[in-house]
């Protein structure tokens, strides 16, 4: 039984991320690794030193384009999205990144513990460790990532580990511990399928893979609108996107790819709203 946005929500609060189990079908999981199976091995081959590449800029890829664009504009996806980050949703980059086959001696090695793009625990670290802050208020996150796996995150493939909580109250790992397993650290057991929607505050890692194939996750990290972001939305099937978005009046799809000219005037408004509101309740 799949839970409700809402749910979901109480879970991602409270520990940083929340898992939508069978996300992605069989079916479309199969069209994708055998999409992009011979380009990894054929990069991993030729630069065996590597230990990760990424096709970047789905949308602008011949054969992935076709495929994923559902994958992007599925309305559980973007629901959850504002759930998360309010009606504030732009892409930033939309990508799937392979693993290679790893030595089993390398199996539960931590590849290295971080936190997402535009996150503020990272940058305050050393101060907030120094004043021995502890938790702050959930607030949303200016940044989250979903990310679908494409086979079943196991030992041989390298779970990923996450530090529950960690979105809330500033937990620093020093870099000489970045490769080393965390005490508060949970292994998710995910199938293929399995979609993980996290809050760039959350302190997480992958493991190694060792099994015997190319580990895949396909990532859509998303961020408050105006910020910068990685991909490039000029380009012919980004347009035609935006040009349905416009005649449908879908002001979440258009600002996903950076187009909402009301925005500031709307979120002022909001804010307003707030403020007459706490006035209100002022004794």
């Amino acid at each position: 039984m799949q839970r409700s946005i809402t749910e979901h929500f109480e879970e991602y609060q409270h520990q940083g991320y929340t898992v939508f189990k069978g996300y992605m079908t069989p079916e479309l999981i199969g069209m994708v690794r055998q999409a992009v199976d011979r380009e990894f091995h054929t990069r991993f081959t030729a630069k065996p030193e590597i230990h990760r590449t990424t096709i970047a800029d789905i949308l602008r890829h011949d054969i992935l384009a076709p495929l994923m664009e559902r994958h992007l504009l599925n309305a559980v996806l973007l629901d959850y999205a504002e759930q998360a980050m309010g009606p504030f949703v732009q892409l930033d980059s939309f990508e799937i990144t392979g693993f290679p086959i790893r030595p089993i001696d390398d199996r539960h090695q931590v590849a290295e513990w971080h936190r997402d793009a535009f996150n503020y625990s990272d940058t305050w670290a050393g101060d907030t460790a120094s004043k021995g802050f502890s938790t702050h208020p959930y607030t949303a996150p200016t940044a989250c990532n979903s990310i679908t796996y494409l086979q079943d995150m196991t030992e041989e493939t390298g779970a990923l580990r996450v530090v529950p909580g960690s979105h809330l109250d500033f937990t620093h790992i020093a870099p000489e511990d970045r490769h080393k397993p965390h005490p508060r650290e949970a292994c998710l057991t995910l199938s293929a399928g399995d979609m993980v929607f996290t809050h760039n505050e959350l302190l997480h890692a992958g493991s190694i893979n060792t099994s015997q194939d190319i580990r895949y996750f396909i990532s859509i990290y998303f961020e408050r609108i105006g910020l910068p972001h990685r991909d490039d939305f000029n380009h012919p099937r980004i347009d035609v996107i935006r040009a349905t978005a416009r005649q449908g009046n879908d002001r979440r799809v258009m600002r996903l790819f950076g187009e909402d000219p009301l925005f500031a005037v709307r979120e002022q408004g909001a804010w307003q709203s707030m403020i007459d509101e706490d006035r209100r309740a002022t004794h």
